[in-house]
């Protein structure tokens, strides 16, 4: 824990140093200085009100850690809380927690790390209902039922690490939670916990600590509606990845286990979201047997793509998420081309003007979003793509367009016939100035705050 948040409190000692922030009228000035207040076991009122200030409205932290706080009024948690922060909160020395005090840091929408916490009453646990956030209760053993149904009143990400096993009915008590549940604490899971936890409606069910999901207990899992993540799976049988396309909510499966051609073809029998995170490089035989799927297929670790592995894939009909890929050539962007449906290319920053022509022979929608980012438009085919595939495009880096493409730049943002909008422009020729205005459709900053320059010439 400490590692996790050390770079948070190495600056608040070094920014607490000589802080010497004024005192709010009606606050008793706090005791103490300031780098001396972080390490406290308790603290008034003042005195947290002086650390949130200190860290969060003045340093901008994101992690605050208390190592040594074992006292929390509810007054003191109200302070700490400050409804609306979105940083995070760890208080490791906190063993105990009134429902009162409880229910002032749920008013917070941030995360909430109270590893200290080793048992829980269940109108403590009912207080934290309205939190919206991260809930980490890591120091939690074991669950009754009582407090498993106060739990799943928890309306945010609730992480119970702790828990080494969960029987069925402290299970079918947490099940009832309606965001997302994560118990990375499970190394294994019986059939009749599997059957009751797949009745939990959240967006998401996480077990990171399963290393291997037998076929019984995957089949357990089939009609569970919301989002399965299994991050760490070190081997999965055909028979599991037969189960395992039976889900009915989107899954996610992630780990060391050998990814061949045959577990591939039974996954794309999935018909939800499939994603498969570590996938760095797919061979040409296993993206063709995913290319069957007919759902959203999201492959978010794959950087690169090789021609023939892109010619498998545009075979794919649905959504085909590579959010991960930075660069495309030429033939790989043909090969996509003929894809049928929805691509996400979010994270591409580079792109030759033949792969930008070829994509824009895409029928479907495309996500460009790394490429509206760009500070430098100097290629009338990138342009024509980001306009043709992005509704309402904005491109909010570009500042300057002064290079010979320019004006054909400028041609291809009006010739889409989208709405675009250029909202840091500053400098450009006359030239493309009139093309930009020439049609209504592209957006710019008042005209006496761009500069108007000279037209480039042409190199020699």
């Amino acid at each position: 824990m400490m590692m996790r948040f050390g770079s948070s409190l190495l600056l608040a000692v070094a920014l607490f140093a000589g802080s010497g922030s004024p005192v709010a009228a009606g606050d008793e000035a706090p005791a103490g200085s300031a780098t001396d207040l972080v390490f406290r076991a308790e603290l008034s009122v003042a005195e947290a009100k002086e650390v949130i200030r200190e860290l969060v409205q003045r340093q901008k932290a994101w992690d605050i850690l208390l190592p040594n706080l074992t006292t929390l009024s509810p007054e003191v948690a109200e302070a700490i809380a400050r409804p609306g922060g979105f940083y995070r909160i760890s208080l490791p020395a906190l063993a105990w927690l009134s429902p009162e005090s409880a229910r002032a840091l749920a008013l917070r929408t941030g995360d909430l790390d109270l590893p200290g916490i080793a048992t829980l009453a269940p109108d403590t646990a009912a207080a934290f209902a309205g939190h919206k956030g991260h809930l980490e209760l890591s120091g939690l053993k074991s669950l009754d039922v009582e407090v498993a149904a106060a739990l799943a009143r928890h309306s945010g990400h609730l992480c119970l690490s702790g828990l080494t096993e969960l029987n069925p009915a402290a299970a079918a008590a947490l099940a009832k939670q309606a965001k997302h549940l994560s118990l990375p604490g499970l190394t294994a899971i019986s059939v009749d916990t599997a059957r009751v936890l797949s009745l939990h409606r959240g967006r998401s069910l996480t077990l990171a600590g399963l290393t291997e999901i037998p076929a019984a207990v995957a089949e357990a899992f089939a009609s569970h509606e919301g989002e399965l993540v299994l991050p760490r799976i070190a081997a999965c049988s055909a028979a599991a990845a037969a189960a395992l396309a039976r889900h009915v909510g989107p899954l996610t499966l992630d780990g060391s286990f050998v990814l061949t051609a045959e577990i591939a073809a039974l996954l794309a029998g999935h018909r939800s979201t499939l994603t498969l995170p570590g996938r760095s490089h797919l061979s040409a035989d296993v993206a063709l047997a995913l290319a069957d799927h007919e759902g959203a297929l999201s492959l978010p670790g794959i950087g690169m793509l090789d021609d023939d592995v892109a010619a498998v894939l545009s075979l794919h009909r649905g959504v085909l998420c590579l959010p991960a890929l930075v660069s495309l050539t030429a033939t790989a962007a043909e090969a996509l081309s003929i894809h049928q449906g929805t691509l996400v290319l979010s994270g591409l920053t580079m792109l030759e003007p033949g792969a930008a022509a070829a994509l824009l022979r895409h029928a479907g929608d495309i996500d460009l979003y790394q490429l509206t980012q760009t500070s430098r438009l100097d290629s009338a085919e990138i342009a024509a793509l980001l306009a043709g595939k992005t509704p309402l495009l904005t491109l909010p880096n570009v500042q300057r367009l002064e290079t010979l493409a320019s004006a054909a730049v400028a041609g291809a943002l009006v010739d889409a016939g989208g709405a675009v909008s250029i909202p840091n422009l500053r400098a450009a020729t006359a030239e493309t100035m009139a093309i930009l205005l020439s049609r209504g459709n592209v957006s710019i900053p008042a005209l006496d705050t761009v500069d108007l320059l000279p037209e480039p010439l042409l190199e020699r």
